[in-house]
């Protein structure tokens, strides 16, 4: 199955952003290549980026505090299993504590190092790396496998309170919906939402084989899908048959 999810807030939107900078850095940093670890590096100043203009630490240090106020309300509820919920409870308050602890802004501490100041600058020009433009990078990337490693992971470490926070809050989000199959006339959907319930994310299931595209449009009141198809110069047209899909909205 290919999932594709549409958010309903800015915050959502931009936890989802900060998710997959998040995925690409853990994956790149265990890699061998110096390509994975120039890309490793970039992505470390996208995140520094995206988190300068969004206070998503403070959002998610709210979001910690109602998931916990709402999961502690069924403490000692029989029908609900204590051992799971004390261990989710637990969760919630290691990445709340990890979470106030961290200094200033995600990733603050590389602005202390001037090499990787001067690095995120030239990484906004095309091809500004070079080894004419700065030899101490290219010296770096000729570095032993293990040591860029230790290096990316130590730079990285700044940005681990997130991870495990932004990690465990969209789970919740993700988890809290009851997917269920829809049918698309014509390949066009709508939906109107409840106005007592608020929603904060919707995803989408197709088939992987079935190369159908979603163009979704959506507020807290009403969201639209048009499923398109692409042809051999990816130019996107609209379908005429019936479509089913899987619809999870995540409240």
């Amino acid at each position: 199955m290919i999932v594709y999810e549409y958010p309903f807030s800015e915050r959502i939107r931009t936890y989802l952003r900060v998710e997959r900078l998040l995925d690409r850095l853990l994956e790149l940093q265990d890699k061998d290549g110096t390509t994975d670890h120039h890309f490793a590096l970039q992505t470390m100043f996208e995140l520094m980026d995206i988190t300068s203009r969004a206070d998503v630490r403070g959002d998610l240090l709210k979001d910690l505090d109602k998931q916990k106020a709402t999961l502690g309300a069924y403490q000692d509820n029989p029908n609900i299993d204590q051992g799971m919920l004390k261990s989710l409870l637990g969760q919630i308050n290691t990445c709340h504590q990890q979470l106030s602890a961290m200094p200033g802004k995600p990733g603050q501490a590389l602005n202390d190092s001037e090499w990787l100041v001067a690095l995120r600058g030239r990484m906004g020009i095309p091809a500004g790396t070079c080894e004419f433009d700065l030899p101490g990078y290219h010296d770096w990337l000729h570095m032993a496998t293990h040591k860029r490693q230790s290096q990316l992971h130590e730079w990285s470490a700044s940005f681990m309170p997130l991870q495990k926070a932004m990690q465990l809050i969209l789970q919740l989000l993700r988890d809290n919906s009851t997917p269920k199959t829809v049918t698309a006339p014509a390949g066009s959907y709508q939906q109107t939402l409840s106005q007592g319930r608020s929603f904060h994310l919707m995803r989408i299931e197709l088939p992987l084989s079935s190369h159908l595209i979603p163009e979704i449009s959506g507020n807290r009141l009403l969201i639209a899908v048009r499923f398109m198809k692409a042809d051999e110069q990816r130019r996107l047209h609209p379908v005429k048959e019936d479509v089913n899909f899987v619809i999870s909205l995540c409240s």
